[in-house]
């Protein structure tokens, strides 16, 4: 039985989730080899303290939350509108195998050596083969196709990509390549910059 919320609930839920999300950050600019206390971070953040507290803070901790941040809302929104679209709590992104088919694309770019010699290969890739995967998903189900063949043939492409992802590691013929493939297959948001937000 669905119950409803009442709009008052629904208002403070919001702003306790929202500070607490401030909170979190805030103990993130604070947290790391330099630890800060928070006075310290608002400080730092708001041009006071020392040059190497506003550097740590505004230059490589701040990019770096701010990232995180965004990456969160990214994947929450596409997984709150996918759960909207299928009538389902517990649909997710990969549930139709782009994010998979796009980590294949990016694995193959490393594992062939040429995400370091054009730095647009490893974006091109992820980005084209998520697309096929749309393209192909369609392909198998059509255009008249219903919600569970849509499913079914997503789970198909995600389990193949996922596959195809593990066969590319297993094969690289440089260990290197290996452990790098393993690396930006975890994600990292070392090495961020305002560049990058």
């Amino acid at each position: 039985m669905v119950t409803s919320i009442s709009p008052q609930r629904r208002t403070f839920v919001t702003i306790a989730l929202l500070g607490l999300v401030v909170l979190l950050a805030l103990g993130s600019l604070g947290t790391g080899p330099v630890k800060m206390s928070p006075l310290t971070v608002l400080d730092a953040l708001f041009g006071g303290g020392s040059d190497v507290q506003q550097t740590i803070v505004r230059e490589i901790r701040l990019p770096r939350a701010i990232l995180a941040l965004a990456i969160g809302a990214i994947l929450g929104l596409s997984g709150a509108a996918l759960q909207g679209l299928l009538r389902n709590p517990l649909a997710s992104p990969s549930l139709f195998g782009a994010p998979q088919s796009a980590a294949f694309g990016a694995v193959l770019m490393i594992a062939l050596g040429l995400a370091d010699v054009r730095s647009w290969a490893l974006p091109v890739a992820g980005i084209t083969m998520a697309f096929v995967s749309v393209f192909v998903l369609l392909g198998i189900a059509g255009r008249s196709a219903g919600l569970l063949l849509l499913i079914l043939a997503g789970l198909a492409i995600s389990s193949l990509a996922g596959a195809a992802t593990a066969l590319v590691m297993n094969l690289s013929s440089n260990p290197f390549a290996a452990l790098e493939i393993a690396f930006w297959l975890l994600g990292s948001l070392e090495d961020r910059s305002f560049r990058h937000v």
